[in-house]
């Protein structure tokens, strides 16, 4: 019996010993970074938006939203020397979805339903003009500006670029002019912003009901852009 209990000891001292070296030996979690300030954030990238001159869009809508015929639209957008877009658009039309090459100049949405067969389709805003996106009093920095709740949610990086991810809700107003959805109450929404300086928006997102959404991409920030009347 004495052996027994000699044994047992020596195990449980064993044990405990291989306790505190497993413990002395594994890695303790560092604590995240803390985030930025979401309203100081917002600040910031509504300024650098207001100013921007161009730059390079994504536009991307889930789902369907009532009188909006755009799905998706990439493009090359600019307010200097004159407002003007130039890309590429899937379009819903006539129960289908359509890839379309568009213009928008001077106000007039021209597109082409084949390469380079160019139509005058008049006014841009009766379908959606894209422009609007810069326009510093009806564009994304207004929209950052009628942000509420604002909260730093996360650190996310967004087409290679660092970002901070903040939510909040976006008022019906803001929404209506960058985005013609009849809006009229808050809406949920998401923006990815820039970390470092100059803290460019990159990516806006609302969530406009029934499981419907738009998403807004900004890259290739005053990237010079030059956009070409085409030929009807």
């Amino acid at each position: 019996m004495p052996t027994r209990r000699r044994m047992f000891a020596v195990l449980t001292a064993l044990l405990a010993t291989a306790a505190l070296f497993v413990a002395g030996c594994s890695s303790s979690s560092k604590p995240s970074e803390p985030l930025p300030d979401a309203a100081g954030l917002l600040q910031q990238s509504i300024q650098v938006t207001k100013a921007l001159k161009s730059a390079h869009l994504d536009i991307t809508v889930g789902g369907k939203i009532a009188g909006l015929p755009v799905k998706k639209l990439s493009g090359d957008l600019t307010n200097v020397p004159a407002t003007a877009v130039s890309g590429n658009s899937t379009i819903s039309m006539g129960g289908s979805d359509v890839d379309i090459q568009l213009v928008v100049l001077d106000g007039t949405l021209y597109a082409a339903l084949t390469p380079n067969n160019w139509l005058d389709m008049g006014p841009a805003k009766d379908i959606y003009d894209p422009s609007v996106v810069l326009n510093p009093d009806n564009g994304l920095a207004n929209w950052l500006a009628s942000i509420t709740d604002a909260k730093s949610e996360a650190s996310e990086t967004i087409n290679g670029v660092d970002t901070v991810r903040i939510t909040g809700k976006v008022t019906a107003d803001a929404m209506n002019k960058l985005i013609p959805l009849k809006a009229t109450s808050p809406l949920p929404a998401t923006v990815w912003i820039q970390k470092a300086d100059p803290h460019q928006l990159v990516q806006a997102k609302a969530d406009t009901g029934n499981g419907s959404s738009i998403q807004i991409t900004l890259s290739e920030w005053d990237k010079p852009v030059t956009v070409t009347k085409p030929a009807v």
